[in-house]
């Protein structure tokens, strides 16, 4: 990982100023959930070439159990 390209970019943020500027509770919210599960806060395509680089899931999967197919063994 090339640490010296990270420092140079977040060396040119104001990020004191950033993080000071209040911002809309909707925008709080979304940031506070990802941070919870731990998911990346990013717009689709990104996050599908994250999942394409990576390799690995970063969607969580529908909640449940998956239906049942139909067509199979009839009781």
């Amino acid at each position: 990982m090339n640490l010296s390209y990270w420092k140079q970019i977040c060396a040119q943020v104001d990020w004191r100023g950033a993080l000071e500027k209040e911002q809309p509770d909707e925008i709080v919210e979304r940031v506070r959930l990802n941070t919870h599960t731990g998911r990346p806060l990013a717009g689709d395509a990104f996050v599908s070439k994250l999942e394409k680089l990576l390799n690995k899931r970063l969607r969580p999967l529908p909640i449940g159990r998956p239906r049942k197919q139909s067509g199979g063994r009839s009781s």
